[in-house]
C-alpha cells in the first residue's frame, strides 16, 4: 500500500503526459479540432499541478519525479503548443489548409511552419535551466512553460470561437504569429523574475499579487471564456514586471 501511495505523484505525471500526446494527435487530424486539443492540454496543466501536489502531501518529492514532470512537460507544454502554432501558420485566410497542404507544405512554405518549433527547442532549453537552477523556488527566472503553452492553446481556442473577440483576426495573421514565436522563446529562456503562484500561507499581505492576479484572471475569463488566457497570461507577465519595479525601488 505504501509503494502505491508514493507512485501516485508518478502516476499523474504520466496522465499528463499522455494527455499531451493526446493534443498532438488532435492537432495533426483531419480537420483538426483546436479546442479539443486546447482541453487536453488544459487537463496536462490541471495534472502537473496535481502531481506536484500529491507528492508534497505523501512527503515524496524526488529528483526522479522532478525528471519524470519535465519530460511530461517538454511533450505537453513544449511539443503540443508547438503543434498547434504549425496548425495555426497553416491557415490559409481564416480556415485551415487542407490534409494535403498540411502534410506536403510548399518549399517556401517550410520556414514559416517549421518556425513553429522553435517555441518547442525553447521550451526544451526552459525546462534544462528550471532543473539546474535551484533559486526557482517562490519565483521564476522565465516565463514557466505552463504559461506559454497556456497562452498558445488560448490562440487555438479563439481561431475556433465563433464569439466575436477583441484583435481574434490576428491569431489567421502569420507575421503576427511569428512575432508570438519570437516573443515567446526569449520570455522562456529570460532571466526577468515572474512570481509563483505557490502559496506558503494564505494572508493577504504575503501574497497580495497572487489574490490580485487570482481576482483579475477570473473575471477576464469569466468575460471572454477560455480564449481569455491569452490576456491572462500577458497579465501575469505585466504584474511581474511591475512588481520587480516595485521592488527595486528605495
Amino acid at each position: 500500500m505504501k509503494s502505491i501511495v508514493k507512485g501516485l505523484p508518478s502516476f499523474f505525471t504520466c496522465l499528463a503526459l499522455i494527455s499531451g500526446c493526446i493534443s498532438v494527435v488532435i492537432t495533426l487530424s483531419r480537420g483538426g479540432n483546436l479546442n479539443m486539443a486546447g482541453y487536453f492540454i488544459l487537463a496536462s496543466a490541471v495534472l502537473d499541478f496535481v502531481d506536484g501536489f500529491v507528492a508534497r502531501m505523501v512527503q515524496n518529492v524526488t529528483e526522479f519525479g522532478k525528471q519524470l514532470d519535465s519530460l511530461a512537460d517538454m511533450v505537453s507544454f513544449g511539443v503540443a503548443p508547438g503543434m498547434i502554432l504549425y496548425r495555426l501558420l497553416s491557415y490559409v485566410g481564416n480556415s485551415p489548409a487542407s490534409d494535403f497542404d498540411m502534410i506536403h507544405p510548399l518549399p517556401f512554405q517550410n520556414w514559416v511552419l517549421y518556425g513553429a518549433f522553435l517555441v518547442t527547442a525553447f521550451s526544451a532549453l526552459r525546462l534544462a535551466k528550471f532543473n539546474l537552477d535551484l533559486k526557482q523556488v517562490k519565483n521564476f527566472r522565465g516565463l514557466p512553460t505552463p504559461a506559454n503553452a497556456l497562452f498558445i492553446t488560448a490562440l487555438g481556442f479563439a481561431s475556433e470561437s465563433s464569439r466575436t473577440l477583441p484583435m481574434k483576426e490576428l491569431v489567421f495573421n502569420k507575421g503576427f504569429l511569428l512575432i508570438i514565436i519570437g516573443l515567446s522563446c526569449f520570455l522562456l529562456v529570460s532571466n526577468i523574475s515572474m512570481f509563483s503562484l505557490k502559496f506558503s500561507s494564505w494572508g493577504f499581505k504575503q501574497n497580495s499579487l497572487r489574490y490580485i492576479f487570482i481576482l483579475i484572471a477570473a473575471v477576464v475569463l469569466i468575460f471572454y471564456g477560455l480564449p481569455g488566457m491569452a490576456a491572462v497570461i500577458v497579465i501575469y507577465i505585466l504584474l511581474s514586471w511591475l512588481n520587480n519595479r516595485l521592488v527595486k525601488m528605495p
